[in-house]
């Protein structure tokens, strides 16, 4: 039987709006798409998406949409 390792990855899908003079590092670890890159970065790794869930957090007049996304692969 094959034994799986998990990892779960959870943050706004849409990413967070950067002021124009954040560093390059910073745009792709929360800046907008940051979700998709770490998502693809890990599939290069061989992840593979298991289930993922979408929320809203916050007041009436404010919210901000949350992923979760449980992804595992084969222990090596």
């Amino acid at each position: 039987m094959a034994q799986y390792e998990y990892r779960v990855l959870y943050g706004s899908p849409k990413g967070h709006f950067l002021m124009p003079w954040a560093s390059q590092e910073l745009r792709d670890k929360m800046g907008r798409g940051s979700f998709e890159k770490q998502l693809n970065m890990l599939a290069d790794d061989g992840w593979e998406v298991t289930s993922c869930s979408t929320a809203s957090a916050g007041t009436l007049f404010f919210f901000s949409p949350c992923a979760t996304v449980i992804l595992r692969r084969e222990k090596k």
